[in-house]
């Protein structure tokens, strides 16, 4: 009786649940919940070009994409020279043209030439993490058009869970029941054809999490917009909304994403992003697991088009993993 009251009140009311959820989860005291985020300099700052930056003990990954002898990734990526990601799929190229190459020599990649696929490099942790940050440069092409996904994600996935898509690497289209998985991506949306908005489209977090609406992931933006938006008051009281950010095309910016998971049974999760050091979302109040054991695992470099338009390119460089606050690299000396 109770799954069938749960779901249909799913499709006649599909807020309704988030607001009991807002109840019936126990609601940390308000100031231990979200202390304030760093800005500005990080732990980058002490190794300028990132020489080193491997070394400090919060970095669990790093990559400036420098060791690559090859054109172009193998699939297979852990039998290639100089590869640091466990995983390639589809086509990601090396780049050296100085111009398309934010420090060092070399950069990825990614031109978006055949519809429906994704492009992109994984990396997975065995044990995983309850907060990490995500740090990275992407540039767009100057006539840059607009994609489905670009960007990078976290993804949390329990060992030995098959996927209702039918594997275990897949989370698309599968709703997190808290033990499963959870995934937060920095993503651009694009915009419509009908929209004044301008290529990329504003940045957004992209969070498939426990009081998801549909199948699929919610938008959270700066200015507390949701979609869908019946999940318009999700972020709860400690929210403070933002102006939204498109990013400048033909030019490099520095993105850092964090996810802090929940504490299971707590509403206390919480996801933001920087971009060139400056805080601009910050998103309290999220449910990803109910489970300890469900921690982030996975670091993803992805591009998904689902149609083809002309200068589809991305370039992404520079990426370093850990788990607190890494901010924009300093110039080498």
């Amino acid at each position: 009786m109770t799954i069938v009251c749960e779901t249909a009140c799913r499709f006649a009311f599909p807020g309704l649940l988030t607001l009991l959820a807002l109840f019936a989860v126990e609601q940390p005291p308000a100031p231990d919940r979200y202390p304030p985020l760093a800005e500005g300099e990080g732990l980058a700052v002490k190794y300028p070009g990132d020489r080193g930056i491997e070394q400090n003990p919060a970095v669990v990954f790093a990559d400036g994409f420098e060791d690559l002898e090859d054109d172009a990734v193998a699939t297979d990526a852990r039998q290639q020279k100089g590869m640091k990601w466990d995983e390639a799929w589809h086509t990601v190229r090396i780049t050296r043209e100085p111009a398309n190459v934010h420090g060092g020599k070399q950069a990825v990649e990614i031109r978006h030439e055949e519809p429906m696929l994704s492009h992109g490099m994984g990396k997975t942790f065995k044990e995983g993490f309850d907060t990490l940050h995500v740090r990275y440069y992407m540039k767009l092409h100057k006539e840059f058009p607009g994609c489905h996904h670009i960007g990078m994600n976290m993804w949390a996935g329990a060992p030995g869970v098959v996927m209702r898509s039918g594997t275990a690497t897949s989370a698309t289209g599968v709703r997190p029941n808290g033990q499963n998985h959870f995934v937060v991506s920095l993503d651009a949306a694009r915009p419509s054809r009908r929209s004044s908005e301008r290529p990329p489209g504003r940045s957004n977090i992209y969070c498939y999490h426990m009081d998801e609406v549909g199948d699929y992931g919610d938008q959270f933006f700066p200015s507390g917009e949701v979609r869908p938006s019946q999940n318009a008051g999700l972020f709860g009281p400690d929210f403070v909304p933002r102006p939204d950010f498109t990013a400048d095309l033909d030019r490099w910016h520095c993105y850092e994403f964090m996810v802090r998971a929940n504490t299971p049974g707590k509403r206390d999760g919480r996801v933001a992003f920087w971009v060139d050091g400056v805080l601009k979302g910050d998103f309290p109040n999220l449910r990803l697991r109910s489970v300890d054991a469900l921690k982030v695992n996975n670091v993803h470099l992805s591009s998904y088009s689902s149609r083809i338009l002309p200068n589809q390119t991305v370039w992404y460089d520079d990426v370093v993993v850990a788990t607190s606050y890494i901010g924009p690299q300093v110039a080498g000396k």
